[in-house]
């Protein structure tokens, strides 16, 4: 059985779900939606019947689901609006501007027993899955702190993401992804939260932050988004009591490095800089090539986790069709937000925001 679905926004990212879903047996796209008439006419050329609202959507066809790829304003209405028609409801990140927001389209989820799930698409990232693997597995010892980080130097995309009205700027648009992660993979809760919002463009909204967590379990956390850096810092880091592993771009598979001896020698005294240190000497046999290995180090391989990012439409399939969990859930959504929100809070009253540390635990 086909799933009859209603795209609404055929820009980007209604063009990129339309391509993953037509590789999905089980969703038959049957309309677009767009108040932009050059998007209908190219939902037109694609073999879409095309409306300028949903509801005329969804009085013309049949549809069982409909996918929201519209900017981030307008997500709690048009998900209110499908979820009171009876229609399953398949989001684009972030999944509304507040959290009270998304607190309504939950309750109207459950009122009328229909799905509501948020497209987290970045979990399904190699970058994330390895050093996830790492932390999961011990590989380098107990991770202690992390660095999960996004840079670009091309400023803020010059449409509606510029627009505070729209919902706009970088801790909602990358921020919700970074941060959804970092509590995937840190099994704890937060209990301290600093953070500090960039302007540096001049804007309206952000164009980057650095958020400072701190979970129960002791592992602190830097969120790092930026548009302004031309020498970007690597995606991730990862630091433990025996080792550490890197990733410094999309490109690269990284580095893994663990101690390998369970009692080694004492540093020697190295020059640096206009004095000396032993503290900080480096692990390296030749300190002009810092790839050449002492003998207390061993270098490991970057785990390789494979992963189908169209997992997401068959986890909403799975749930309609035979009563599965969600791969993504709302508790898990709504966490996110409200961390996101204590981010701007901190900002603005440039302080630390303490949690309880079961206030933003996921339930489910």
């Amino acid at each position: 059985m086909k799933h009859p679905l209603v795209i609404v926004g055929y820009g980007t990212m209604g063009d990129y779900h339309r391509r993953k879903l037509e590789t999905i047996d089980g969703f038959e796209v049957v309309a677009i939606v767009d108040i932009d008439e050059e998007a209908r006419r190219a939902g037109e050329a694609d073999g879409f019947a095309a409306y300028a609202t949903l509801p005329e959507a969804l009085a013309g066809h049949e549809a069982d689901f409909v996918l929201i790829a519209t900017p981030n304003d307008s997500h709690h209405e048009l998900a209110m609006t499908a979820l009171t028609a009876g229609k399953n409801v398949l989001c684009e990140k972030p999944a509304m501007v507040t959290s009270a927001e998304l607190t309504e389209v939950i309750a109207e989820a459950a009122r009328v027993g229909k799905l509501f799930m948020v497209h987290q698409n970045r979990r399904w990232d190699p970058d994330y899955l390895a050093m996830k693997a790492i932390y999961d597995q011990g590989v380098i010892g107990p991770v202690n702190y992390i660095e999960t980080r996004v840079h670009g130097s091309r400023g803020i995309p010059a449409d509606w993401r510029t627009k505070k009205v729209n919902g706009g700027g970088m801790l909602l648009d990358w921020g919700v992804h970074l941060v959804d992660r970092l509590l995937l993979m840190v099994d704890s809760p937060v209990v301290d939260l600093y953070a500090s919002l960039s302007y540096a463009l001049g804007q309206e909204v952000d164009d980057g932050f650095k958020a400072y967590l701190t979970f129960a379990n002791g592992v602190t956390a830097l969120v790092d988004v930026s548009t302004t850096s031309y020498l970007p810092l690597p995606l991730w880091v990862l630091q433990a009591n025996r080792g550490s592993a890197v990733i410094e771009n999309w490109s690269t598979p990284g580095r893994v490095l663990r101690l390998g001896v369970e009692e080694e020698a004492d540093a020697q005294p190295i020059q640096a800089g206009a004095g000396m240190t032993k503290t900080m000497a480096p692990r390296v046999k030749d300190y002009s090539n810092s790839y050449k290995l002492d003998d207390s180090l061993e270098s490991l391989p970057v785990p390789v986790v494979e992963a189908d990012v169209c997992d997401f439409y068959r986890s909403a399939l799975a749930v309609v069709d035979g009563g599965a969990a969600p791969v993504i859930t709302n508790a898990q959504v709504l966490r996110t937000m409200r961390l996101l929100e204590a981010c701007v809070q901190s900002h603005e009253q440039r302080e630390v925001v303490h949690f309880e540390p079961a206030v933003n635990e996921p339930s489910a």
